[in-house]
Formats: structure tokens, sequence, C-alpha cells
């Protein structure tokens, strides 16, 4: 993660995720019966990972719900995000934690596939203590701006083998997000290869194989208070790319 004390803050990281075998793919909640006092969503094949609602509040927390310009998937990827940011300890309970059950040696057992880690528990557990005495910090509002400069850097990547900031034509995280707006303070995180919100989420702020835990700084830096979120189901090695741009005090062209 980079940091530059001028006049703004930039905060960047990438991941990826290396699977270890054949990709698999299985629907939240698709056997056994709804528990009660969730929530899900489906539509054109897309199910939402339920939701206990005595927990998490939707009407605060699901900021992007009734946006036009993302799609369902990237609208549950900032829900998850502002559940994580309202409540680490909780979040953590419900979603890291049980993950600690899903190894074997270093391979987690995904719902979606066997992948290969490189801290193994090691890091849930770290990331686990980290959560417990992490504070609550402010939930993101969505931007039509801040989706646009991430939708224009995973659309170019999902057709490429690339990864990482540099968008296809040169082009850097702060130049994409100038493109629709400015602001005091931007990041940007990238995933690829996972395919929920849930995980996406998960796996930005456990940070496998990250050292400085970029990807996890910028899921709770306070100063951001918008978000936009692009996922693209297509690369031409992980099978998906998705980009999230944050940004504090930004304001739209």
């Amino acid at each position: 993660m980079k940091i530059f004390k001028k006049r703004y803050l930039f905060l960047l990281a990438a991941t990826m995720f290396l699977f270890s075998s054949c990709l698999t793919t299985k629907s939240a909640g698709k056997s056994g019966k709804k528990p009660s006092g969730t929530t899900s969503a489906s539509g054109s094949g897309y199910q939402r990972e339920y939701i206990d609602t005595s927990v998490w509040n939707l009407k605060t927390l699901d900021t992007a719900r009734n946006v036009s310009y993302l799609t369902e998937l990237e609208k549950d990827i900032i829900l998850e995000t502002n559940m994580a940011r309202s409540n680490p300890k909780k979040y953590s309970e419900m979603y890291i934690e049980p993950r600690l059950k899903k190894f074997e040696g270093k391979i987690y057992l995904a719902s979606y596939g066997r992948i290969k880690t490189k801290e193994g528990t090691k890091v849930v557990k770290e990331t686990i203590r980290f959560m417990k005495k992490q504070k609550p910090v402010p939930i993101l509002a969505p931007s039509q701006g801040l989706t646009k400069a991430a939708k224009d850097h995973a659309v170019s990547q999902s057709k490429t083998k690339q990864t990482g900031h540099t968008g296809t034509d040169g082009s850097t995280p702060s130049k994409r997000i100038k493109r629709y707006g400015t602001y005091r303070a931007m990041g940007e995180n990238i995933t690829y290869g996972v395919p929920t919100a849930r995980e996406i989420v998960a796996n930005l702020i456990i940070d496998d194989a990250v050292r400085d835990r970029g990807h996890r700084k910028n899921m709770y830096i306070k100063d951001f208070d918008c978000v936009g979120a692009s996922f693209v189901n297509q690369h031409k090695v992980y099978g998906s790319v998705c980009v999230m741009d944050y940004a504090g005090q930004y304001k739209e062209k």
C-alpha cells in the first residue's frame, strides 16, 4: 500500500487468489431450510447470501439497494462492506471465525472451490484479533462516479491476463476516479477469482499473503464515505475481477 501525504491520501491494494483444483460454485442456501430472521434476494440466477436481520439493520446498512447502476451482486458487496465497517466484532464472529473449520492445512475449502492460501489459519486468527479491537467506522454510500471508475478498470482487465492497479490504457486509480469527480482521499481494492459478495469482503479483510494488510486497511479507513464497485465475471487467468474504489468528500462532475 502506498501513501502520499501531500494534498491527497492515496491507498491502493490488490490481491489475487490461485485455485488449487477445478473451480466449483454453489448457490448460498440452496440446500436446507431457510433460518428464521434472515433475508435473501434472488433473480436472474443470482441469490444473495442469508443475512440475519435481527443482527443487521438493512434499512441503515443497505445503502445501494435502490440505485439502478449496480447489479445485485455489486449492491451486496457494498452491503457486506457496511456490515463489516459498522460492527467489526460481530462480522468476525459470524463470517470470519467459522472459516477456521474449513481448512485442510493451507487449503481453504470455500463454497466455490479449494483455495490455496499462503498463510492458512494463522492469518485468519490474526484477523479475528484485529476485528475484536477494531472500532466501527462510518458506513459507505454508493457513488455512480466511483462505480464508473471501478468499471473502467474491471471491464478492461477482464479481457486480458492483466492484474494490479495500472489500467490497460496506463491509467492510475487516481486518474480513473478524477474522470468522474474530485476527492480528498481515495483508495482501491481488487480481487480476482472470488465469486460472492461475502467472500470478496472477507478475503479483503483477511488479506492473505499481503504483508502490510493494505486491503484490510482500506476497508477500515474512517475518512472514506462513499464507494463504487464493479464485478465482471470474466478474466483470462482468474475467471472474474472485482474492483472497489473508495473516496472521502467525493464530488461527482
